[in-house]
């Protein structure tokens, strides 16, 4: 049986867990949310910061996700991940026939989702040094837990410091503007790729366009369409708005990407269904 096999890569905070629990319903899709996470994560984050070859990610790849992939009895094999971006490239080439498709969210949405609901685990201040120390090879040791492992400008000492003084909310800045600008450019050489904006879910011609390209049928279309219209993984149910230096921050170091993907800086489009 010849498998079709799919990449969601988004950053997080941007459907990917939304999307897997609707697609695990759909009996011909075995659908995992971030496959063995925390090592990939880790290995992924490792070779963004060129402190591991393709040929070691590619061995990792193979023993893990290939394996799962090989012994899949299903039709359709779905990861979706915000730990793979980072090795985008080394999928297309290992899977060139495989579909991608990029996941994105309003950069205010996301960003405000990571530092009001999860900055105990997405670039705090302790955590950043703790993996700087390690790469420096001033600590033997580090866990391999995900609130360790976001990629740092370590091969620019400027942009480092820069990324160390400015805090928190800045790095969460340039976490969502580089990972989107990972995924767009690893992307440019794969055959079968798609962007998805999480705000069109509730677009029925794009969300019927979507499902087409992943090989759903109508019934399986149905009721993907019907589980993605019930919320999930929402932490806290509520809007948190940027003060004005946050806001300042983000545009100055967001709106490349933000006008790349069609968002305006002055609003964050809301839909029915919030996540």
């Amino acid at each position: 049986m010849k498998k079709k096999i799919i990449f969601i890569l988004g950053s997080g905070r941007c459907g990917t867990l939304a999307f897997y629990q609707a697609l695990q319903k759909v009996k011909k899709v075995e659908a995992y949310h971030e496959f063995f996470f925390e090592p990939t994560l880790r290995a992924a984050t490792l070779y963004h910061m060129k402190k591991k070859n393709k040929e070691h990610i590619k061995k990792f790849i193979e023993e893990n996700h290939l394996f799962s992939i090989k012994n899949s009895k299903k039709k359709i094999w779905i990861d979706s991940s915000n730990a793979l971006p980072w090795i985008t490239d080394v999928l297309v080439d290992m899977f060139p026939n495989a579909k991608f498709i990029h996941l994105i969210r309003n950069g205010k949405k996301v960003v405000s989702s990571f530092f009001y609901k999860h900055g105990d685990i997405m670039y705090n201040d302790y955590h950043v040094k703790k993996l700087l120390s390690f790469l420096k090879n001033k600590t033997k040791i580090i866990s391999s837990e995900k609130k360790y492992w976001r990629p740092l400008p370590i091969h620019n000492k400027l942009e480092l410091n820069k990324f160390i003084k400015n805090g928190q909310f800045y790095r969460i800045c340039k976490y969502w503007a580089e990972i989107n600008e990972k995924i767009s450019k690893s992307l440019k050489n794969a055959k079968f790729k798609k962007t998805f904006k999480l705000e069109d879910i509730e677009n029925k011609k794009k969300l019927l366009e979507f499902a087409n390209f992943i090989g759903l049928d109508r019934k399986d279309y149905l009721n993907f369409k019907s589980s993605l219209s019930k919320p999930t993984n929402v932490t806290i149910p509520k809007n948190f708005y940027f003060t004005k230096d946050q806001k300042n921050i983000f545009e100055r170091t967001c709106s490349e990407q933000m006008l790349k993907f069609n968002y305006k800086n002055n609003e964050a489009q809301e839909y029915k269904t919030i996540y």
